[in-house]
């Protein structure tokens, strides 16, 4: 084992929980001999820590040859913010009681912990390729993981039993509520490069901040990831024909649906990519639901929820801004979310969302 993994402070240990042979054993079920450990995604999660895991076992073959394990953060901060929002006990639950429901549904679960220091034991996927939240998505991967996003939705929607999950909030988003300390600087770093729509926009969204709420909880409700952008989500295939698989549940909630949709193509999808596509890419996610059997749901709901998705996740720039303040935040994160934020507010102005603010009228065209 890498002298690294060996060497964590005891603060770290009691969130992050160490690769080793004896207790990967006896939750496989086999006897580990050895294993070889590689983090993962340094300077890309926040809220957990990742090993690739190669496995001897004894008898050979009675466990598989990898396993990805995923771990709370030795990050205080993040650590503590994720266990306010029992971010690993909404991930846990989805596997637990959601995923099987779901055709094909990878990552496979070989074991789970969502009680802290909690983790996952999973599949070995790293043979596919990770989004990258800076470069952003393009045009096909949008595409292919809204229509992926559209079957969960329609598999869940309205689902009575989504109720029943202690461990699965209504509307639980981390943008939803933006502190008013950061305006100023906010608007000082993005309010040119945003342009006046946008900060008109931004001003009225912030205003109308609960109104939005209620507006929200109104909707129709499903299974909602929470946080779907590109470094969540895994791609195989081909540039032209790529395939995909939606990863990390740990802002899942029960809520509108289109949330997702705008924090993709809003958030990963840059503008290049997406300019002139907006009724194409809502056309795949509304087919996508009406194939899935989600009825009494117009395209006309469905463009104004995506509307409404869009105005709420405007604020994930307040958010963002807050973190990437932190002395000690990695510059890949700081790039990402400086990116995020400008696209969220330009999509917001592409799409029209204004028409979705519940007063509209304080928003001039």
């Amino acid at each position: 084992m890498p002298a690294a993994l060996t060497d964590e402070s005891q603060s770290q240990e009691s969130k992050v929980r160490l690769p080793e042979p004896g207790w990967i054993g006896e939750v496989l079920g086999t006897t580990v001999t050895s294993l070889e450990a590689k983090r993962l995604g340094e300077g890309k999660g926040l809220q957990s820590t990742a090993w690739r895991l190669e496995l001897s076992c004894d008898p050979p073959g009675s466990g598989p040859s990898s396993v990805i394990l995923k771990s709370e953060t030795a990050n205080q901060d993040f650590n503590e913010f994720s266990r306010l929002h029992n971010a690993f006990g909404r991930e846990v639950g989805v596997y637990t009681h959601c995923t099987h429901r779901l055709n094909e549904h990878k990552p496979s679960i070989f074991a789970c912990q969502g009680s802290a220091p909690s983790w996952l034991l999973m599949e070995d996927l790293t043979h596919l390729n990770s989004g990258d939240q800076v470069i952003g998505l393009s045009y096909q991967q949008t595409l292919v993981t809204i229509e992926q996003m559209a079957a969960i939705h329609a598999e869940f929607w309205m689902d009575p039993g989504l109720e029943e999950h202690s461990w699965l909030p209504p509307h639980g988003f981390w943008f939803a509520d933006p502190k008013a300390e950061l305006l100023d600087d906010f608007f000082a770093t993005y309010g040119v490069r945003f342009g006046p729509a946008a900060c008109q926009l931004y001003r009225a969204v912030l205003e109308q901040n609960n109104a939005i709420d209620a507006a929200l909880a109104d909707r129709p409700w499903t299974l909602v990831h929470g946080d779907l952008r590109a470094d969540n989500v895994l791609y195989g295939g081909t540039v032209e024909d790529p395939a995909s698989v939606i990863i990390d549940w740990s802002w899942a909630s029960r809520s509108m649906a289109s949330i997702d949709i705008a924090f993709l193509i809003g958030g990963s999808t840059p503008h290049v990519q997406r300019l002139g596509r907006h009724e194409e890419l809502l056309q795949v996610w509304y087919g996508g639901l009406e194939k899935g059997g989600v009825r009494d749901y117009s395209i006309a709901d469905a463009r104004r929820d995506l509307q409404l998705g869009a105005l709420r996740c405007m604020t994930t720039g307040l958010a963002m801004h807050g973190f990437s303040m932190a002395p000690d935040t990695p510059v890949r994160v700081a790039l990402f979310m400086d990116d995020a934020i400008q696209r969220h507010a330009a999509y917001a102005v592409e799409i029209e969302a204004w028409q979705a603010l519940p007063d509209p009228g304080v928003f001039k065209v």
